[in-house]
């Protein structure tokens, strides 16, 4: 493999550890008893994990082991890497470039071409490190059995721009700010019982207003869009669109306070690390009439005592 086809394979093949991390058994322990192939079933998802534990070990050649001998990977970024040695030197190469790269993999169809022949059809969410933005791709692979093990022949992914409640994840907890900020925040999020939506709690103070209710946040299925509920505690109500840019989000929100006063404004969250984000609130207006922009203040995690 040339030093360019590895150049390439790192730049653009982290998402090819979609099944590396995170990996779901939904399709092998939720299969009916009844179903034929619900062995088979298990051990492509023994594979999946399998994938994920080499991954985890930062073992190439242990993950490529999970590849036929002539086994390929392609995606639609025109990278393609065939062949065991090629995949675990292009590996070997990513690990190397990108240390932090972690995966989720969600795999969504089971497909049985032959006794020894099957495509798995899945998503995949990549986070490349703590403060960049996630990526998500649709991801096919075929698998083959030969002697009597299920084994990767070729692996694509396609990136796609939808959105989803996972791209949130990682602001499950509890957040404040800290210190002598210009507006003082406290928030927690959680997850409903379906990963559905995610639960907010509020309070946020400045010297204009405060604030304080709760939230639900999930993807709007008019709209395809993650949006968010407000419900104050006093009786006021909003709504805010999520808009990704890079590695921070905007909210576009509006609402009306309890007395009747609308309120518009444009709340940026900037993701520093997994325990760390900026937020700042611009474009303000209270009954039409504008207020000051607020400096962007930091919001850190709140750590469970030990």
């Amino acid at each position: 493999m040339s030093s360019r086809t590895v150049q390439r394979f790192v730049a653009g093949a982290a998402i090819l550890l979609g099944p590396l991390l995170g990996q779901s058994l939904s399709h092998a322990q939720g299969t009916a008893a009844s179903d034929a192939r619900a062995k088979d079933r298990g051990a492509i998802a023994g594979v999946m994990q399998g994938l994920a534990k080499s991954f985890e070990g930062r073992d190439a050649k242990g993950l490529v082991a999970h590849w036929t001998t002539e086994g390929e990977y392609s995606n639609d970024r025109g990278v393609e890497v065939q062949g065991r040695e090629a995949l675990e030197k292009a590996f070997a190469a990513l690990f190397e470039k990108t240390p932090e790269v972690t995966a989720k993999l969600k795999s969504t169809e089971v497909r049985f071409l032959s006794a020894d022949t099957a495509i798995d059809e899945g998503t995949i969410v990549i986070q490349r490190g703590a403060a960049e933005a996630t990526t998500n791709a649709d991801y096919t692979a075929l698998l083959v059995r030969e002697g009597g093990n299920w084994l990767v022949a070729q692996l694509s992914d396609e990136a796609n721009d939808d959105v989803s409640i996972e791209d949130l994840a990682w602001l499950i907890g509890d957040w404040k700010t800290k210190g002598d900020e210009e507006v003082d925040i406290s928030t927690t999020y959680s997850w409903d019982d379906n990963k559905k939506f995610i639960h907010v709690k509020f309070t946020r103070a400045e010297k204009e207003l405060k604030i304080s209710g709760t939230q639900i946040i999930g993807v709007n299925p008019a709209t395809g869009q993650l949006h968010t509920w407000t419900f104050e505690t006093d009786g006021g109500v909003g709504e805010a669109n999520w808009n990704r840019d890079g590695n921070h989000w905007t909210l576009d929100a509006g609402g009306m306070l309890a007395d009747g006063t609308t309120i518009v404004e444009t709340n940026v969250i900037r993701r520093v690390g997994n325990d760390l984000f900026t937020w700042q609130s611009i474009g303000r207006a209270l009954d039409g009439e504008p207020l000051p922009d607020l400096s962007p203040v930091q919001v850190s995690r709140v750590k469970a005592k030990q």
